[in-house]
């Protein structure tokens, strides 16, 4: 890893977590992209993340939390999960940023 770039993960491999994985990839200013993590060994984003070349793990968000280089988290899972992930996040010393689809524009 560059000394300049920091390494971060995203919890949530469904449409949000794909997403946010190839934005990341495509402009990762300071960051690596060390790990996604979902929950279904199948899923779609675990299968794109592993063709890009990118960590992936199904076991859910305690990969990401055993790893002592991964500073920053991205937690793409439900609004409930978050809830109980910013705390372990927290307690683990990592930075959790809540990363969730953007509510529809209002017109008027």
């Amino acid at each position: 890893m560059s000394e300049d770039r920091v390494k971060v993960a995203i919890v949530g491999s469904g449409n949000i977590g794909t997403d946010l994985m190839y934005k990341i990839l495509k402009e990762p200013g300071h960051m690596e992209l060390a790990m996604v993590g979902g929950v279904e060994p199948e899923s779609e984003g675990l299968k794109r993340a592993r063709n890009e070349g990118i960590g992936s793990t199904h076991e859910g968000i305690q990969p990401v939390l055993d790893d002592p280089e991964i500073k920053l988290v991205f937690d793409a899972t439900s609004a409930k999960a978050h809830v109980k992930h910013a705390e372990m996040l927290k307690e683990a010393g990592k930075v959790a940023v809540e990363a969730h689809q953007p509510a529809p524009r209002m017109q008027g």
